[in-house]
């Protein structure tokens, strides 16, 4: 169904505010550990529990993901996992037992990973052409941390109205995410497509509809796994840069509060605005190519990080530092807004890019398996300088796999357009 210009802009913002706002829930702790702890009985051992039996299902999950935005309606799909995960919030307001609350997240995991993540993407790229990729991913992923910092910011309001002991201020926390979440699948329903395209004739049909032995195709892809590769170096990068906050305040003594306001400025504020610039370098400037971009801004980052391996050990000027954070989060969000934009730009034909997006997450986000506890194990057994040392290490290392798979990636996005097939061995007028 083509969609009038401002009602694709209208959709993609309502379906990146649904993908953004949607693990809200899953991921309370981050911001309310301490009432959750306080108010729903919770230990901290438990707590940690709870964030991580919604992790594990979600690995679990990302793969099976893409096959459901390839057989399944994108319009039923995300209104249901919008009000479902709008009524277990519902549920989750009771202040369960832990075994509930256990139960309640792996439902999360289905809700916002099986049924919405890759859903989500699919039908977001169906809104633009593969030369729009770019520009969609990018306002997509500004347009998801405005609805995450506008709703977490409207939440921690209602929070603060309530006395310190009253239990019912985390309650009206979850209330309101369950109705917001409810309130954007109704909205869903009437602005997503079902995201099937009609094909002009039956053996077309035949052709392309998405089949099990499909996922063999999308594996044996080498810009699958080029695409993965990207994903997996970028978000390694995102990962590290969560201890930015740490960072500043044990190797330049930045106070806990400054170092907190960095960590909002970062984490929210950056997130919101980058994505979008990143689709705005591809649509404004000479570089239409989202993945050169990735690559360039990569190039930025190796620079960054390589200063900041050479000034970790004598840290002099704090602006220096938060210079150096800050341009890091900058090209960490803005190829961030950009990495799903790589498999629509390679022309993935639209019947298999579901499943090429849940194997791309499956790979691309594993350094959330190990980046914490290695990290982690770092700053509690090394000197701050070593541990720190090593972390950039890291980074630096993940962002040059990311420059070779882009170049690798652009030398074949050309060659298949020179050639004039997909890189799944399709005409590309298709």
């Amino acid at each position: 169904m083509p969609y009038a210009p401002y009602r694709r802009w209208i959709t993609l913002a309502i379906i990146s505010f649904s993908g953004g706002v949607s693990f809200d829930l899953a991921y309370l702790r981050y911001i309310y550990q301490i009432p959750m702890a306080k108010f729903m009985g919770f230990s901290n051992t438990e707590i940690g529990l709870i964030m991580s039996t919604f992790g594990i299902t979600a690995i679990i999950l990302y793969a099976p993901s893409g096959i459901i935005a390839d057989k399944f309606s994108h319009r039923k799909m995300i209104t249901c996992a919008m009000i479902i995960t709008g009524l277990l919030g519902f549920l989750m307001a009771t202040y369960p037992p832990l075994w509930v609350m256990l139960l309640i997240q792996v439902a999360f995991a289905i809700t916002t990973i099986l049924m919405l993540w890759s859903v989500s993407i699919k039908a977001a790229s169906l809104l633009g052409s593969h030369s729009e990729q770019g520009k969609i991913m990018g306002w997509m992923e500004g347009l998801r941390g405005v609805g995450v910092m506008s709703l977490a910011v409207f939440t921690m309001w209602a929070f603060s109205l309530f006395a310190p002991q009253d239990s019912f201020s985390l309650k009206a926390v979850i209330l309101i995410y369950s109705v917001v979440y409810i309130l954007l699948g109704i909205l869903c329903w009437f602005f997503v497509s079902d995201g099937f395209q009609a094909p002009a004739d039956a053996a077309q049909k035949a052709q392309k509809r998405f089949q099990a032995s499909d996922i063999l195709s999308v594996l044996r892809i080498s810009t699958t796994w080029y695409c993965s590769m990207i994903i997996f170096g970028v978000y390694t990068i995102y990962a590290i840069l969560s201890y930015s906050t740490n960072y500043l305040t044990e190797m330049y003594g930045m106070s806990l509060v400054a170092a907190s306001y960095m960590g909002i400025v970062i984490n929210k504020i950056f997130r919101a605005i980058c994505g979008p610039l990143g689709g705005l370098i591809t649509t404004l400037s000479r570089i239409k190519s989202p993945t050169r971009v990735i690559q360039l801004l990569s190039v930025a980052s190796a620079l960054t990080l390589t200063v900041l391996l050479v000034t970790n050990n004598h840290p002099q000027s704090i602006a220096v530092g938060v210079g150096l954070i800050l341009l890091l989060a900058f090209t960490c969000y803005a190829s961030r807004g950009l990495y799903f934009a790589c498999p629509g730009e390679a022309r993935t034909p639209g019947f298999i890019m579901g499943t090429t997006v849940g194997i791309c997450s499956v790979i691309g986000f594993l350094p959330d398996v190990f980046v914490y506890p290695i990290v982690g194990y770092w700053q509690d057994t090394l000197p701050a300088a070593q541990a720190y040392r090593n972390m950039w290490l890291m980074g630096l290392a993940a962002i040059c796999m990311v420059i070779v798979f882009t170049f690798l990636l652009v030398r074949n996005i050309h060659a298949a357009c020179a050639s004039g097939v997909t890189l799944a061995g399709e005409p590309t007028g298709q």
